[in-house]
C-alpha cells in the first residue's frame, strides 16, 4: 500500500496554509505602508512658500501687530565717548572694548571703513558689525555680542532737597526711587513735588502708564513708595535730570508734646500759628500761651535773627489774627514756671543754634 496517497491531503493542506499566512502577511505590510504615506510630511521649500512664511512671520514678531508694547524703543542707544565690550565668537583677537568716538562711529580692524554706532541699541549695532564682516568677505557667519560698559552720557542728575545730590550713573531706564534712594533719599526740608526733565538721548522715555512722553513731568514724592500707585513706576533715563524741590522746615520747640522740625509738604504751603501747634502735638499743660515767640532769621539785624512775641489765647479769642510761619522759622512755646522759665530763657541762645540741625525733624 502506497503511503502518498495519505500524505498528499495534509500536504496540500500545509501549502494552503503557508499561501493563507502569505496573503495576510501582505496585507499587514500593505496597510503599514498606506499608514506611513498618509502621514504629514515636511513641507518642502519652495520660492513661494518661503516668501509667504516669511510674510506671515513678520506680522507675528511685530509688537504692533501683537499688541504687546515695544520694549526695543526704550533701550539705551549708544552714544559718542561710550565704550562698547564687543565679543566676536572665536576671534579672541578682534575680541575687546572699543570707544566711540566724537562723530558716533568705531573704528573695527579688518574693517575698511568706520562703523556708524551713535543712534544704535547694542543689539542693533551688533547685528551692522556681522553684516559689514560678511560683506567684507572677512568672516563669512560672525556671531558677535555688544554690550555698553560704560558711557559718560548714561547718567541721571539729581539735585535738589536729597541727601547726596549727585550724578547717579544708569544703563537704559530705571525705577526713580530706585535712584533717589542711591542718593540717600529725600532730605529733611524736601517738598512733595519732584520735576523731571527728559533728555533726548533717551527719546523712548516716557510717565508708565501710557501718557505721552513730555520734556518736564512732575511727580508726587509720597506716591512713589506705594506699589499699587502708577507713579511708582515711573521711569528715568540716560540724560535725564530730577530736581527736588525744598520746601523749608519749621521748628516748635519748648512746650509742646512733640517737639522738633516739620517739613513743609511743597514750597507753596503756608502753615498758620495754631496748625504748628497742632502738628507737634499741641502744648503741655505748663505752657505759657501769652509768651509765645516766633524767631525768624533776619542777615539784616546784627543778631541774625528777629523775635516775635505771640499771645495764642488773644488768637484763640479772635483778638489777634493767626500769623502764617515762614521756612525755618522757630515757634517757641515757654514754661509758666519761673525756674523752668528762668531756665527756658538762659538756653533760647543754644535752641536757636541748633534747631536747624536738630535730628527730630518729622516728614508729613
Amino acid at each position: 500500500m502506497s503511503i502518498k496517497p495519505l500524505l498528499a491531503p495534509r500536504m496540500v493542506g500545509r501549502v494552503g496554509l503557508c499561501k493563507q499566512v502569505a496573503t495576510r502577511l501582505g496585507l499587514v505590510i500593505g496597510f503599514t505602508l498606506a499608514i506611513a504615506q498618509a502621514q504629514p510630511q515636511a513641507p518642502v521649500a519652495s520660492p513661494r512658500s518661503d516668501s509667504a512664511a516669511a510674510g506671515s512671520a513678520v506680522p507675528a514678531a511685530s509688537p504692533a501687530a501683537s499688541g504687546v508694547p515695544s520694549s526695543e524703543s526704550r533701550k539705551y542707544v549708544i552714544s559718542p565717548e561710550d565704550v562698547l565690550d564687543v565679543y566676536i565668537y572665536d576671534v579672541p583677537e578682534l575680541s575687546r572694548e572699543y570707544v566711540v568716538n566724537s562723530v558716533g562711529k568705531v573704528t573695527v580692524p579688518l574693517l575698511p571703513d568706520p562703523i556708524q554706532a551713535a543712534g544704535f541699541t547694542a543689539e542693533e549695532f551688533a547685528r551692522e558689525l556681522e553684516q559689514s564682516f560678511h560683506q567684507s568677505g572677512r568672516l563669512n557667519r560672525p556671531q558677535i555680542t555688544v554690550v555698553i560698559k560704560q558711557s559718560k552720557r548714561s547718567a541721571v542728575t539729581v539735585q535738589g532737597a536729597v541727601k547726596f545730590p549727585q550724578v547717579v550713573p544708569v544703563i537704559g531706564p530705571t525705577r526713580l526711587v530706585a535712584i533717589l534712594s542711591q542718593c540717600g533719599g529725600l532730605a529733611d526740608d524736601a517738598g512733595s513735588i519732584a520735576t523731571i526733565t527728559r533728555s533726548p538721548l533717551a527719546p523712548g522715555n516716557s510717565v508708565t502708564g501710557g501718557g505721552p512722553a513730555s520734556s518736564t513731568i512732575t511727580v508726587e514724592l509720597n506716591k512713589l513708595m506705594d506699589g499699587n500707585d502708577p507713579i511708582a513706576q515711573t521711569e528715568v533715563g540716560p540724560g535725564d535730570r530730577v530736581s527736588v524741590e525744598h520746601a523749608g522746615v519749621f521748628y516748635v520747640l519748648g512746650e509742646v508734646n512733640r517737639p522738633g522740625g516739620y517739613n513743609l509738604k511743597n514750597a507753596r504751603e503756608q502753615v498758620t500759628i495754631l496748625e504748628a501747634l497742632s502738628i507737634a502735638g499741641d502744648i503741655t499743660s505748663v505752657a505759657k500761651k501769652s509768651h509765645v515767640r516766633i524767631i525768624r532769621k533776619d542777615v539784616t539785624v546784627a543778631s541774625g535773627r528777629h523775635e516775635f512775641a505771640i499771645n495764642v489765647n488773644d488768637i484763640l479769642a479772635g483778638r489777634s489774627p493767626d500769623q502764617t510761619l515762614q521756612a525755618n522759622d522757630i515757634l517757641y512755646v515757654p514754661s509758666s514756671g519761673a525756674k523752668r522759665a528762668f531756665h527756658t530763657f538762659t538756653s533760647t541762645s543754644t535752641l536757636i543754634a541748633g534747631a536747624a540741625g536738630t535730628d527730630a525733624v518729622y516728614r508729613r
